[in-house]
């Protein structure tokens, strides 16, 4: 029994690296607005967790990334040239910003850039890198 359990344990952990995430940081060029979301690594878009700032302002997905406002992903949407993310308020009755991205891949680089629009608050120009 016990080394069935391990034998068990061992597979879960060979199955880690396809649950495997990373960062995708967009900034606009003088830092003043930020939008930064978590990817996990699956066949479609899959946003695990949020960063946005402007100014002094901060919102968070969770604690677990930082503090700020809570907020939540609206829609997420990617195609071979582009993402589209909304994210909202923690009831989803108002939209806290807008990322919209195209996007260029070559090999393991990749490049996006686009806006980013904050109601209330402005809007930017930004590109993004990976982490």
């Amino acid at each position: 029994m016990i080394r069935l359990a391990a034998i068990a344990v061992s597979l879960c952990g060979l199955a880690t690296p396809s649950l495997a995430t990373e960062w995708v940081n967009c900034a606009a060029p003088d830092g003043a607005a930020t939008f930064d979301f978590l990817v996990g690594s699956v066949d479609f878009l899959a946003i695990a967790g949020l960063n946005i700032s402007v100014g002094e302002k901060v919102w968070a997905s969770s604690a677990a990334y930082g503090p700020g406002e809570p907020v939540a992903v609206g829609q997420a949407f990617e195609n071979n040239d582009m993402i589209l993310i909304d994210a909202v308020d923690e009831g989803m009755s108002a939209k806290v910003a807008e990322l919209r991205l195209f996007k260029s891949t070559e090999a393991d680089s990749f490049v996006y850039g686009g806006t980013l629009r904050i109601p209330g608050q402005g809007v930017w120009t930004v590109s993004c890198s990976g982490q």
